[in-house]
């Protein structure tokens, strides 16, 4: 199977980065090189310095800008999550930075209370679209995902994630409304820039997804998986996805724990600075606890009520050269 390829938004997308031997995902023409050991930093609270300007692409509207240096926020139209509701929203966005390719030392984003998360999907050549309802279990290459409220991350020096210039983005985001008042949903990304001639790696995504468990009726269960890392990587962040049904998360590389959680709602990720430096064909190994107090069966899917998630996501660099998110093996 040639894994060089975008995969499709689509169910098939998610599984199949576990159902083949290795898996990457590549955007043409982008380049990576050298190596760094320096860590990366990240707040609950957002804000990230260094910025010297802000402009705004909010809906469907086209934003200007993006010298390097400075700052670009893309916002999704606001939508309703009804009380007790669960949602999908996606929306896509051409590229904000006048067509250029530019490198993101920095991301941060904001959503209101009751989101479970948001996703940053490249999409090549994209149009600006309204918000709209999508799929849970689409995916595509994706720089930056979070399960928190407010969130940011920033590379260490001399890194960054790379936007080439025909790649615009698509945004997903997860709503569940436990409350009995409906949500008024505001979801913002804010992309900071590097300046020129300071990057030397550009960083990607490790993400892992377990999708083959059938959790029986009233019964707790561990779902594991475990894989070869592909090639040497620094590590800048890693965390969990799982949905509700989920009390227990924890991961190791070779002997090292390199994650636990034991929330399965809003997990904060572990940061590593200086970055975690670890070995192509280490063994990455991960569980997933959960505990099943409902007359169904929990299998795999988009729900966080009634579905189950169990994946392991990082952060890295440097990426090999043309690729953007990457699985084990």
């Amino acid at each position: 199977m040639n894994r060089r390829t975008w995969l499709p938004l689509s169910t098939l997308a998610l599984v199949a980065l576990t159902a083949c031997g290795g898996g990457v995902e590549t955007l043409p023409g982008s380049t990576s090189s050298g190596a760094g050991t320096t860590g990366a930093s990240s707040s609950g609270a957002g804000g990230v310095g260094g910025s010297a300007s802000s402009t705004a692409t909010t809906g469907a509207t086209s934003g200007t800008g993006g010298a390097a240096g400075d700052s670009l926020t893309i916002t999704m139209e606001t939508f309703t999550v009804p009380a007790g509701g669960e949602v999908y929203r996606c929306q896509n966005f051409k590229n904000p930075f006048g067509g250029a390719a530019v490198d993101v030392s920095a991301f941060e984003s904001h959503m209101t209370s009751g989101s479970h998360h948001l996703l940053l999907f490249y999409k090549k050549n994209a149009a600006n679209t309204a918000e709209a309802d999508c799929s849970g279990l689409e995916f595509a290459a994706t720089p930056y995902s979070t399960q928190l409220p407010d969130d940011s991350v920033e590379f260490p020096a001399g890194v960054a994630a790379q936007i080439p210039a025909d790649q615009g983005f698509r945004l997903q985001s997860h709503y569940l409304n436990t409350s009995d008042k409906p949500i008024e949903a505001h979801v913002e990304l804010t992309f900071h820039l590097a300046k020129p001639g300071t990057v030397t790696d550009h960083a990607g995504v490790l993400f892992v997804v377990e999708p083959q468990f059938a959790i029986q009726p009233n019964s707790t269960q561990v779902v594991n998986h475990t894989c070869k890392l592909p090639y040497d990587m620094n590590l800048i962040k890693v965390g969990s996805h799982m949905h509700k049904h989920g009390t227990h998360f924890d991961a190791t590389i070779g002997t090292d724990k390199v994650f636990e959680t034991t929330t399965w709602d809003e997990p904060k990720p572990a940061l590593f600075a200086p970055a975690k430096a670890v070995k192509g064909g280490d063994t990455l190994d991960f569980n997933c606890t959960f505990v099943n107090n409902s007359a169904q069966t929990l299998t795999f899917g988009e729900s966080a009520s009634t579905n189950e998630m169990c994946i392991f996501v990082g952060s890295f660099y440097p990426v090999p050269e043309g690729t953007v998110t990457v699985d084990c093996n």
